[in-house]
């Protein structure tokens, strides 16, 4: 599952108001792409333990998110869940006319 993520993602054309894509296995590790430089990687690392805890979280709860969002003040990062445990996202610019949504 793993390699084939990555190379979907790798194959995946950048988009414009993308910042940066990311994919995070159940291992805790993860791969992602830098549309910016904006993001350092420990940032990421954080942003990554904190969208894996609030997966974990509502899932023990019984609550299975299909997607999160969580907004910044220059940021929209988007969430969703694969059935593997592997989290999609995708950090895009604030400002919807800068973000290419197709």
């Amino acid at each position: 599952m793993k390699e084939h993520l990555t190379e979907w993602l790798r194959q995946k054309p950048s988009v414009g108001g993308v910042l940066v894509r990311g994919i995070r296995f159940p291992d805790q590790t993860f791969f992602c792409d830098f549309g910016s430089r904006d993001f350092p990687m420990a940032a990421l690392e954080q942003v990554w333990h904190g969208v894996d805890d609030s997966f974990q979280v509502l899932i023990a709860r019984q609550t299975p998110p299909v997607r999160l969002t969580w907004v910044y003040e220059r940021a929209v990062l988007h969430c969703t869940r694969h059935d593997g445990g592997a989290v999609f996202g995708v950090f895009v610019q604030r400002d919807p006319t800068k973000v290419d949504q197709a």
